[in-house]
C-alpha cells in the first residue's frame, strides 16, 4: 500500500498558491499570445498550428504553440502509454488546461428546502507530451491527404459528411458573377459553383460550411455580430484549418486586414472569436475525418486488407 504524507495546514496552503500561480500565469501567457497573434503573419500562422490540433481548445493550441512550436501530435503521459510509447527520460511537459466539470450544492435556507445543486467547469494544469518527446511503437495512420484529383468515392463522403454536420443542404449550380459559392441563411442551403477544380470545390465548402456554423442567426455566438467583411475572414479561417488539416494547398490564403480588424476589440471579444473559429473547424475536420476513416475502412474489408501504418514521428 502506498504511503500518503499527511499535510500540515501551512503546506495545503502553500500547495493551493502554487498551483493557483501557475494558473494565473498559464492565463496571462494566453492572454499574450492573443495579443500577439494578430498580425497578418503571426495569425495565418496559428491557424497553419491550429490545424494540428483540431481537438484541442484554441486557448490550448495557444499554449502548445508558445511552449513547443514544433510540436506535431500531443497527448498525455498515459496515453503514450496505451499507445505502445514510452515519454523520453527527461523530457519537459508542455502545460495546458483541462476542464473539471464540477456540481456543488448550494447551502439549505431552510429545514423544508431542499438545497439546490449547481453546475460549472474549473480548470487545472496538467501535462502533454508531443510525439517528438516519445519512442515505441509506430503509430497508425488512417488518413491520406487530398491532392489533386480527388476519387468520386471520397469527395461523396465528404459532402455528405459536411451537410450532416451542418444541417443543411449542398447544392452545385452554375452561379453568375464571380462567386465561387454562398449559404443562404434564408433558403437554408449552401450554393456551390459547378465546373471548379476538387481541390477549390472543397475549399468553397469548408468556407460556406463555415459561415453556416458562425453566421446563422440563430445562433448567439460572438461571430454572428460580426461587419460583413469580418465574416468573410472568419470564414476563411475556418477553411484555412481544415484544407491545411487534410494538406490542401493552402498558398493562395491572405489575411492582410486582420490586424486592422482586431485593433480596439476587447481581448475577451478576441478570444471568443479565436474559440469559435477553432470550434467550427473541429466540427468539419471531425466530419471529414470521420467519414474518410469509415470509407477505408469499408474498403479494407472488402479487399481483405488491414490499414497502413505510418510513422508520424518522422
Amino acid at each position: 500500500m502506498a504511503w500518503k504524507k499527511h499535510l500540515t495546514q501551512e503546506e495545503k496552503s502553500a500547495y493551493h498558491e502554487k498551483k493557483q500561480s501557475e494558473m494565473s500565469e498559464l492565463f496571462q501567457r494566453i492572454d499574450e499570445g492573443v495579443k500577439e497573434v494578430f498580425t497578418s503573419e503571426k495569425y495565418q500562422e496559428y491557424l497553419r498550428f491550429m490545424a494540428k490540433f483540431t481537438n484541442y481548445s484554441a486557448r490550448n493550441c495557444m499554449l502548445i504553440a508558445m511552449q513547443k512550436p514544433d510540436a506535431t501530435l500531443v497527448a498525455a503521459y498515459g496515453k503514450w502509454k496505451q499507445l505502445g510509447r514510452q515519454v523520453s527520460k527527461g523530457e519537459t511537459g508542455i502545460r495546458i488546461l483541462a476542464p473539471m466539470p464540477y456540481k456543488r450544492k448550494q447551502d439549505e435556507q431552510s429545514e423544508e428546502e431542499e438545497s439546490e445543486e449547481t453546475e460549472g467547469i474549473a480548470f487545472k494544469a496538467v501535462s502533454v507530451f508531443d510525439v517528438s518527446q516519445t519512442s515505441g511503437a509506430e503509430l497508425p495512420c488512417f488518413l491520406d491527404e487530398l491532392h489533386g484529383e480527388i476519387p468520386a468515392e471520397q469527395k461523396k463522403v465528404i459532402l455528405t459528411a459536411l451537410q450532416k454536420a451542418v444541417g443543411i443542404p449542398i447544392a452545385f449550380e452554375d452561379i453568375q458573377g464571380t462567386a465561387k459559392g454562398y449559404y443562404s441563411a434564408s433558403e437554408k442551403r449552401i450554393v456551390i459553383r459547378t465546373g471548379m477544380s476538387d481541390a477549390q470545390t472543397l475549399k468553397t465548402v469548408f468556407h460556406e460550411c463555415a459561415h453556416k456554423l458562425l453566421h446563422d442567426p440563430e445562433l448567439k455566438t460572438q461571430t454572428v455580430h460580426a461587419s460583413r467583411s469580418e465574416k468573410e475572414i472568419q470564414a476563411e479561417s475556418v477553411a484555412f484549418i481544415v484544407a491545411e488539416r487534410f494538406g490542401l494547398d493552402t498558398s493562395e490564403y491572405s489575411f492582410p486586414y486582420i490586424a486592422s480588424w482586431s485593433q480596439g476589440k476587447p481581448l475577451e471579444t478576441l478570444h471568443k472569436v479565436l474559440t469559435e473559429i477553432q470550434s467550427a473547424a473541429k466540427i468539419l475536420a471531425n466530419a471529414v475525418e470521420t467519414g474518410l476513416q469509415a470509407l477505408q475502412e469499408e474498403q479494407a474489408e472488402t479487399e481483405e486488407e488491414s490499414p497502413v501504418f505510418c510513422d508520424i514521428s518522422m
